[in-house]
């Protein structure tokens, strides 16, 4: 057997040092790790005591401002919505200046217009004059407008009257636009 075996480990200087450095460094991080942890719940509650009223201002008037976009959007969409619906409107309707000056293109000088009512769907003309060669002209005008599909649709003669006071004659003619 040998007699040499030590049964006690000798602890080496450098092993040594080696433990003292971890311990230390162990102690370090732990210190530095709970004085983080206390400074940070620290401050937090030095905020919470300090400033909570501030902070619930400042929180208020966000949501005030939130509302009134929220308000001005509201009245943004609705102004919206309506312009694009009279854009519509405006679209489908019949320009009856158009309409108006087409038909007064097509009177003839010698005709005198008492009556001239227009709207989206008809118009109704009431014309007077000494000859019933203008009147003809005039009734002529109209049919060519029919035919060629010109704004009138239809044409109807409703009277033809002969005033024999004033000399003239009276026309009154209906047409769908």
């Amino acid at each position: 057997m040998n007699t040499n075996i030590n049964l006690l480990l000798r602890a080496d200087e450098e092993t040594l040092k080696r433990l003292r450095r971890v311990k230390r460094f162990n102690f370090i991080a732990i210190t530095s790790l709970i004085g983080v942890g206390s400074l940070s719940l620290l401050l937090f509650l030095l905020i919470q005591i300090i400033n909570p009223s501030s902070v619930r201002t400042q929180q208020n008037e966000i949501r005030e401002k939130i509302s009134k976009l929220q308000d001005r959007q509201a009245k943004l969409f609705v102004l919206n919505n309506r312009i694009n619906n009279i854009e519509k409107i405006l679209q489908r309707r019949i320009d009856l200046s158009y309409v108006n000056n087409s038909l007064l293109a097509k009177i003839p000088g010698r005709l005198f217009i008492e009556d001239l009512e227009i709207d989206d769907k008809a118009v109704v003309m009431t014309a007077q004059s000494t000859s019933l060669s203008a009147i003809g002209e005039l009734i002529n005008n109209l049919t060519d407008m029919v035919r060629k599909k010109e704004i009138i649709k239809s044409l109807t003669l409703s009277t033809l009257l002969f005033d024999e006071s004033k000399n003239s004659y009276q026309v009154s003619v209906e047409a769908e636009l």
